[in-house]
């Protein structure tokens, strides 16, 4: 969803021009920011031996733009409380887990093993929504509005054991150094807006590393939750992890996501083998 800003807002844009050229230094929300910019722009050129033949503070009505989603993120203003439930002694740890928006519960749910990195609150547009995981072989999506679940997978014995979730936020891969409307501005600088994520886990009895599997969330508003292993059986290789201990780790530390000219981009931190005497890459399951 495009989110546009109903106000008349203004940035200022410190340009310069050599010639014919024109280019930019970067935009700022108020005149007496980009005034502070533009000198220490002009310094920095002279300094560096160069020149141009002038400066200016480029007024810009970004009235209707995008806009930039606002701060905190999901992830830094959702939290969970987990208590543990009392378990017959020889089985798993299950959990009873209580989403908070500050102090206030928005939702709940029970667990039926431990938590592990399963919750990622997200938006589309003006909605707040979390990755969750009730079961141990299944993915869900709660609606953070009213704490109810809204697109799921059904459980079954042999499915994808989510481990962790992650949906990259504006603010995972964009700062404000450019600002919409302003010269180097793209539709990439829009991008990514909540439709998509990544779980991490592995198939029910294969925890020798954790692979990673796509999220498709453009339809959950229609209880629609799709997962595709659409980059194969991936091992990520993920700092201090040690089969089978778990240790928290951010997402971010092996995900980095980007879009070029219009072209979204993943790049995974990943795990590979290789027979030591032939060289030879060995399949993620292949230890002969």
């Amino acid at each position: 969803m495009r989110m546009v800003s109903e106000e008349k807002s203004l940035i200022y844009e410190v340009r310069a021009q050599n010639g014919d050229n024109v280019h930019a230094f970067g935009a700022r929300r108020t005149y007496g920011e980009a005034s502070i910019l533009l000198t220490e722009s002009r310094d920095r050129v002279a300094e560096a031996g160069g020149q141009n033949d002038r400066y200016w503070i480029e007024e810009i009505d970004t009235t209707g733009l995008f806009n930039i989603p606002s701060r905190p993120t999901p992830r830094q203003r959702y939290s969970t409380r987990v208590q543990e439930k009392q378990s017959a002694p020889g089985t798993w740890t299950t959990v009873h887990v209580e989403i908070l928006d500050g102090t206030r519960v928005v939702g709940e749910y029970d667990r039926n093993y431990r938590m592990l990195q399963t919750f990622e609150p997200f938006r589309q547009g003006d909605r707040d929504f979390a990755l969750i995981s009730t079961d141990y072989t299944a993915t869900s999506v709660m609606d953070l509005g009213d704490g109810q679940i809204i697109a799921k997978e059904e459980p079954g014995a042999s499915g994808f054991c989510p481990v962790g979730f992650y949906v990259p936020d504006w603010w995972d891969i964009h700062s404000e150094r450019e600002l919409p409307g302003s010269m180097y501005w793209t539709k990439d600088n829009e991008w990514p807006q909540g439709d998509f994520g990544f779980v991490w886990g592995c198939i029910w009895g294969d925890d020798s590393s954790w692979k990673v599997q796509y999220l498709d969330l453009s339809s959950i508003h229609d209880g629609i939750l799709r997962r595709e292993e659409r980059f194969g059986y991936v091992p990520l290789a993920i700092p201090g992890y040690l089969p089978p201990v778990y240790v928290r780790r951010e997402p971010r530390d092996f995900i980095r996501c980007w879009s070029e000219q219009g072209v979204a981009h993943v790049e995974f931190s990943v795990s590979q083998t290789y027979n030591l005497a032939s060289g030879r890459l060995l399949p993620a399951k292949d230890w002969d």
